[in-house]
């Protein structure tokens, strides 16, 4: 038959400053019979990010890597879903929808999610500075830019919001 599913939804940082990209993984499966085509949508809340289409073989899974960018998003704390557009001939839906992972979009800088960015935020950057993802000292949150490295320019970006305190 025709089964198509959402597998995971992971988020790849916690907390990301207003205005800011960061990337979301979505894996998702086709555990049907046939090849199929179809739309993946994924929801901060109920606000649709982006949707991509995808093509899998029969048996077969794939990571999406969406980046969202929070411009246009007020501050505050969303859930992360996705959802995969069942195909024709599909009766088991009940897996084409997965919520998995809340995101906080707070002030420029807040590394520890505490709505402020100050010198805690500032000394956690510089505590997980020159690593990268995998690396022991890494801190997904304090990579500011979403470059995949935490650098001088994450520490920069920090430096200048110091104090910001969201009301």
């Amino acid at each position: 038959g025709h089964d198509i599913a959402v597998l995971s939804v992971n988020p790849l940082k916690t907390i990301v400053g207003q205005g800011y990209t960061m990337q979301i993984n979505v894996t998702v499966a086709n555990q049907g019979d046939y090849m199929e085509t179809f739309n993946v949508t994924l929801y901060a809340n109920t606000t649709t990010i982006k949707t991509r289409e995808i093509t899998l073989t029969s048996l077969n899974s794939t990571t999406i890597t969406f980046a969202w960018d929070t411009s246009g998003f007020v501050k505050g704390n969303y859930t992360i879903s996705a959802y995969a557009w069942s195909v024709l001939g599909e009766t088991n839906k009940a897996d084409n929808t997965l919520s998995d992972g809340s995101v906080l979009i707070s002030c420029v800088g807040d590394v520890n999610g505490d709505r402020t960015t100050e010198l805690t935020d500032y000394q956690l950057v510089k505590k997980a500075m020159a690593s990268t993802l995998g690396s022991p000292n890494w801190n997904p949150n304090a990579d500011i830019n979403s470059d995949d490295i935490i650098d001088v320019t994450d520490y920069q970006i920090v430096k200048s919001h110091i104090p910001t305190t969201d009301p």
